[in-house]
């Protein structure tokens, strides 16, 4: 069932591969895709990604008999542009939706002549359907409803886009379909007063992951009493102070108490999926738009570049009819992979800029090695002296070098290192062309595709005083 002369090459060499493993032959694609993402989750938080503390049981016992990637990275530090590339297969410069500083410039939504995943699905005869739940950064103004037959956007918990999603399923059963699942519940709260913690889950789960709370510790600014929860650890952030004894402890517990959380709602999900004999039929995807910060260089929250912020979970389930193997693979992937990988295990024509991972998926192939651009000004590579990342903000910033195979946590800049420069001279030369011819590349695109300010809009200042409580808008206090 190979619908393009590009996905024929790949069929040719996957449908015999689940064949033998006694797949239908008259119906091998998936006849349901289900992309989850789970807002906030940092890949090193995870049990199957090598976290001691037990957040994700029942991931881990996904992550027994599915596909693991354990580099990944997103390709953004904000919600917004993150779910773009992640739904289009194009990175930030290329789609056009850009994040927000201030919350001042005008939305961009995603560029009018993008095929977005969603489009391919439906194209190809699939029911195709949105949950989300931020209404202000995921919602129709910037294009995000774009190829949905149905789109729903409000600020809502796990449990009621669980229960929302099967009740639509049951109430019109799907011949086939695609539905993007959004959960917020593991992001930072919005709370006003104090008491009030940064992250929610249970009061049980906060004592087994968090215990008591520290010794002065109320949720809310010491000085400030009106910055709280998210505001609050803006606040320090702005700071780059070391925090009191414990509270570091404290916050780590109770952001892995929602992790744990979460991961007991999606159990329920799959319970549900699996009662309704629908794994069988199921491509699952399970990721993250980015990461969330503890301090490891100096910042909370998530605006910083480096891995606690970019790296997130994949997790790609199979349809259990395919006896896929469990797997892991090492090499870098990133979020603008994911839609061309969908539709090329779909038997569909990929969309997007970068590669698809459907051989990795079926055949246990590690991909290509392929640059990552973060932002649209990070470069996240490897070249035959070593992994690296490369940032360059402006003409009028010194760029900032680190090796990544030596210095994996990213701590020394080397481009403070007067001889390293005169050393590695034609290396960051060679680099640093490499991104120009990205962005050139990317900016080609995002103009092909009619991106550009036509049909931007303003934040309300509702919506800008909602996003100010989550911490967004990098506004110091």
């Amino acid at each position: 069932m190979c619908l393009s002369s590009s996905s024929s090459r790949l069929c040719a060499l996957l449908l015999p591969a689940l064949w033998a493993c006694g797949a239908d032959k008259s119906d091998l694609p998936p006849r349901h895709v289900l992309l989850i993402s789970l807002d906030t989750l940092r890949a090193d938080h995870c049990g199957f990604g090598g976290y001691g503390p037990d957040t994700t049981p029942f991931m881990d016992n996904l992550a027994e008999r599915g596909v693991v990637f354990t580099q990944h990275f997103a390709n953004s530090n904000c919600t917004l542009p993150s779910h773009a590339s992640m739904l289009t297969g194009l990175w930030m410069p290329s789609h056009g939706v850009i994040p927000q500083s201030t919350g001042d410039e005008e939305i961009t939504p995603i560029a009018p002549g993008v095929l977005t995943l969603a489009e391919s699905f439906k194209r190809a005869g699939y029911e195709t359907q949105a949950i989300t739940s931020h209404p202000i950064w995921l919602n129709q103004a910037h294009g995000f409803d774009q190829g949905f037959d149905s789109f729903e956007t409000s600020w809502r918990s796990a449990e009621t886009t669980i229960d929302e999603y099967f009740a639509r399923l049951d109430a019109t059963p799907p011949e086939k379909s695609f539905t993007f699942l959004h959960f917020f519940d593991i992001h930072s709260d919005s709370g006003s007063e104090a008491p009030c913690l940064p992250y929610e889950s249970s009061p049980e789960l906060v004592a087994e992951f968090a215990g008591a709370s520290p010794e002065g510790f109320t949720g809310c600014h010491p000085i400030r009493p009106d910055l709280c929860a998210s505001k609050y650890l803006e606040a320090l952030s702005w700071t780059r102070k070391p925090l009191p004894p414990g509270y570091l402890d404290f916050l780590m517990g109770l952001y892995d108490a929602g992790i744990r959380k979460l991961d007991g709602d999606l159990e329920r999900l799959f319970k549900g999926l699996d009662q309704r004999g629908l794994l069988d039929e199921t491509l699952i995807v399970i990721t993250a738009d980015h990461g969330e910060a503890f301090s490891e260089h100096l910042t909370l929250l998530h605006s910083g570049h480096h891995d606690e912020d970019a790296r997130v979970p994949l997790l790609i389930v199979p349809p259990a009819r395919w006896q896929i193997p469990p797997r892991r693979l090492n090499s870098a992937t990133q979020s603008t992979d994911l839609a061309p990988t969908l539709l090329e295990l779909c038997g569909l024509e990929p969309v997007g800029q970068t590669q698809s991972l459907a051989r990795a998926v079926m055949l246990g192939e590690e991909p290509a090695p392929a640059p990552i651009l973060f932002q649209g000004h990070i470069l996240i590579d490897a070249d035959e002296s070593s992994a690296y990342k490369y940032i360059r903000i402006s003409d009028e910033v010194p760029p900032v070098f680190f090796d990544r195979s030596a210095d994996p946590g990213e701590t020394h800049n080397l481009m403070v290192d007067e001889a390293f420069q005169r050393e590695s001279a034609q290396r960051l030369e060679r680099i640093g062309h490499q991104l120009d011819r990205i962005i050139g590349e990317c900016e080609q695109i995002r103009a092909a595709l009619g991106g550009g300010q036509d049909g931007a809009g303003e934040l309300s200042e509702a919506e800008r005083a909602q996003l100010l409580n989550l911490g967004y808008l990098g506004e110091e206090p």
